[in-house]
């Protein structure tokens, strides 16, 4: 009886709660090369699945 009622309710949440589609959107940044004293990096996004990066403009004063 009870696997029957869990059917019939998973049946009804399927027609009533759309399915979860999580996609994060994200940046995060990329090392391009190092030079001393400078880390320089790229800044790269992912957006709905798909991820692209910009140009290597960044820099960052850390030991490399």
């Amino acid at each position: 009886m009870n696997a029957l009622l869990r059917g019939f309710g998973d049946r009804i949440l399927d027609r009533l709660v759309p399915k979860a589609t999580a996609k994060a959107d994200t940046s995060f940044y990329k090392r391009c090369y190092c030079r001393p004293p400078a880390d320089v990096m790229k800044v790269c996004h992912v957006v709905g699945g798909l991820s692209s990066c910009g140009p290597c403009d960044t820099f960052f004063i850390r030991p490399c």
